[in-house]
């Protein structure tokens, strides 16, 4: 089926279509309506030297050794640190600890970004059910990055009064009400729904012709069939008083001196009469003559 011939099956069933259509908005609307809202809490994160790390180190006396520093507090260092934590923050491991107390909802790191020469910063989101849980699902997520940070930094020997810390930058924003299952939801029943109608209209169209006709078939027959066994009946009926008129007229005609001969001369005029007629003497005939022509 092209095109053509399917837009020419809608417009001839207009009112199966303006069904079908009506049906697809309503489940779309209710899907809309029906659409369950995301609450998304959003920070910023940042990576920054401790206090004491920035502190200058005091001139040491001649003759003595440096004391250990951190080796990302070199250049580049801070942004090595954020790229790493956000990246474990976005782990399945990590995510579970810190959606362990929240079942419904979600969070995530995005890419660091460097504010400095040892500051960087990432931006952590958080999706939930539940409007009050975003704020705690970002505390905990805060946690999760400052653990993961102190353990990168005490894998290379960082000592405890010169690590690099990550804060809360900027105040929590949100939750912003948004309904991100909601167009695909709708997406779907309409597309869905239209298919499914146009499918429905097509099959109607070729079943309604069908039924109509039949229908009429069933009608015909009912009306031919009584007035058909009729006729025939009265065809016979007729030829049967006529051949019985017939004998009686032409007895009576004959007269008294002759009575065998108008009786013979009736009877012939009869089966005369029923052969015109497709009678029994016409079946008998037929059933003499197939006998003759077996015997034969």
């Amino acid at each position: 089926m092209t095109i053509g011939s399917l837009v020419r099956v809608l417009a001839h069933r207009w009112y199966l279509t303006v069904v079908v259509a009506a049906l697809v908005a309503l489940a779309s609307r209710a899907a809309w309506v029906q659409a369950q809202p995301q609450y998304e809490t959003s920070a910023t994160f940042l990576v920054t030297p401790s206090v004491a790390l920035s502190t200058p180190l005091p001139e040491q006396a001649p003759g003595t050794q440096p004391g250990s520093r951190n080796p990302f507090s070199l250049s580049g260092g801070a942004g090595t640190l954020a790229a790493t934590v956000s990246t474990a923050l976005n782990t399945a491991p990590v995510q579970a600890e810190v959606l362990g107390a929240f079942p419904e909802a979600a969070f995530s790191a995005g890419d660091s970004l460097s504010s400095g020469a040892a500051r960087t910063y990432f931006r952590v989101s958080a999706s939930t059910a539940d409007p009050a849980d975003g704020p705690a699902v970002i505390d905990a997520a805060l946690q999760a990055a400052s653990a993961q940070l102190q353990e990168v930094q005490r894998r290379v020997q960082a000592p405890d009064n010169g690590l690099f810390i990550v804060i809360q930058s900027t105040p929590t924003d949100g939750p912003l009400e948004l309904y991100p299952d909601r167009a695909r939801a709708v997406g779907a029943v309409a597309l869905g729904g239209l298919a499914a109608g146009v499918v429905l209209v097509v099959l109607l169209d070729l079943l309604l012709p069908l039924l109509a006709a039949r229908r009429t078939a069933r009608r015909t027959g009912t009306r031919r069939g009584p007035a058909h066994d009729a006729g025939h009946d009265t065809a016979h009926d007729t030829a049967r008083d006529t051949a019985r008129d017939t004998g009686h007229d032409t007895a009576r005609d004959a007269g008294a001196g002759t009575p065998e001969r108008a009786v013979r001369a009736g009877e012939a005029r009869r089966e005369d009469v029923d052969l015109r007629a497709g009678g029994p003497a016409a079946r008998a005939a037929r059933e003499r003559a197939g006998s003759t022509a077996r015997s034969s």
